[in-house]
């Protein structure tokens, strides 16, 4: 019998500041380009930063690879949790 992850909630998103956090479904790594910089810096806000300028990862994608490069299993996550 497969073992169940002791990790059944989340994911959630930690910031730098070791107490805001947030969900993590949707959220990316982003990199920018030195147009795309200066569109962020101008406006504060990835909103604002041209498609092209743009290249992300998403969290969801990095943490499947991680499972996979470590092959473990550490998140269940059902249609139910991400609909929150």
């Amino acid at each position: 019998m497969e073992e169940q992850s002791p990790y059944t909630n989340g994911p959630y998103l930690v910031l730098s500041d070791g107490s805001t956090f947030d969900a993590a479904h949707g959220c990316v790594i982003t990199y920018v380009t030195d147009a795309g910089q200066e569109q962020l810096e101008e406006s504060c806000d990835f909103k604002f930063v041209e498609e092209d300028e743009i290249e992300t990862v998403t969290l969801n994608d990095l943490m499947s690879a991680y499972e996979k490069l470590h092959n473990i299993k550490l998140r269940e996550i059902s249609d139910e949790k991400l609909d929150r």
